[in-house]
């Protein structure tokens, strides 16, 4: 028995869900910090690590004469990868178990006000990983085919229509992978346009308002400068000399370490920003899919009573 009763409403879904965010940001934010960041850690120690040893080797061959084997290279750049890789993978899986935990956070949330016990969340997915990994494999091959230019349009309808997948797989336990797709499709069946403006709505504040409110922060603090400043020395270090040979043939603009940087860091904020509000987001959908569970199960209701 939920705490309120779930409105037939895209605002009340939007309102109620940043309501719920914001009221629980820290927990949630201390929730995706390490599913968020550790990937960022992850790419830094394999890269990081990396280009010092490459960087290193004239001077480390004149004192290790075994590192003028080739072998002897790889093997020691596959094992120096190895912590950063660690990192990176335990980052997202705890990242994709987010998306189905996240709901049963929210559950939580409607139903007793409290957020407690992220292990207890986790299990609701982890319990059933193989079915779980066997519906990213899914997701991933339809994500494949939609980034296809001919396949853009229909891919974000049937992103849309299948949007509810995780939740789905959250709250119905017994239902079978391609029974998730078929319920998500069957639930947003009516509800498009709205389902649509949710999404919309979700997107801009996500990715576009908090986003730029962040970038504006690190410009202010000057933090900006310094995270660039880092990455144009790694990027310095590349060989763009080749590559911008390649883009000079073709008519194209030089890659500098400049922008190198630029787009890391453009990257990083976005990424970082998608990752602690997929709470926000998985909160919404939640509410969302209880609303339309709601609505199908009245409309049958009345249905089979004949009123």
């Amino acid at each position: 028995m939920t705490r309120f009763k779930i409105q037939d409403s895209v605002w009340f879904v939007l309102r109620e869900g940043l309501k719920i965010y914001f009221s629980n940001f820290w927990k949630f934010t201390q929730y995706m910090l390490f599913p968020v960041f550790g990937q960022i850690l992850g790419v830094a120690l394999i890269f990081g690590l990396t280009g010092w040893f490459v960087n290193s080797l004239p001077y480390l061959i004149d004192d290790y004469a075994v590192l003028n084997n080739f072998s002897t290279i790889i093997i020691i750049l596959t094992l120096i990868t190895l912590p950063g890789l660690a990192v990176f993978l335990k980052a997202f899986w705890d990242l994709l178990v987010a998306y189905g935990a996240l709901n049963s956070m929210t559950e939580a949330v409607i139903t007793t006000g409290k957020l407690y016990d992220f292990k207890a969340h986790n299990e609701v997915i982890t319990k059933r990983s193989f079915k779980y990994i066997a519906l990213l494999f899914v997701i991933s091959v339809l994500s494949l085919i939609a980034i296809n230019p001919l396949f853009w349009v229909l891919g974000l309808i049937f992103f849309i229509y299948f949007i509810l997948v995780f939740q789905v797989f959250t709250f119905e336990e017994e239902t079978s992978i391609a029974g998730c797709f078929k319920r998500s499709f069957n639930l947003i069946k009516g509800n498009f346009g709205r389902t649509f403006l949710i999404m919309f709505m979700l997107g801009l504040i996500s990715h576009y308002l908090i986003n730029m409110g962040l970038s504006a922060l690190l410009d202010v603090i000057k933090l900006s400068e310094f995270l660039k400043g880092i990455f144009e020395n790694w990027a310095s270090t590349l060989p763009l000399g080749n590559i911008n040979t390649t883009l000079t043939y073709f008519k194209l603009q030089e890659i500098t370490p400049l922008k190198v940087a630029n787009e890391i860091l453009s990257s990083a904020v976005l990424f970082t920003v998608a990752g602690l509000t997929l709470p926000m987001r998985s909160i919404c959908w939640s509410l969302w899919y209880k609303n339309l569970v709601d609505v199908k199960s009245d409309k049958f209701s009345k249905k089979k009573t004949g009123k």
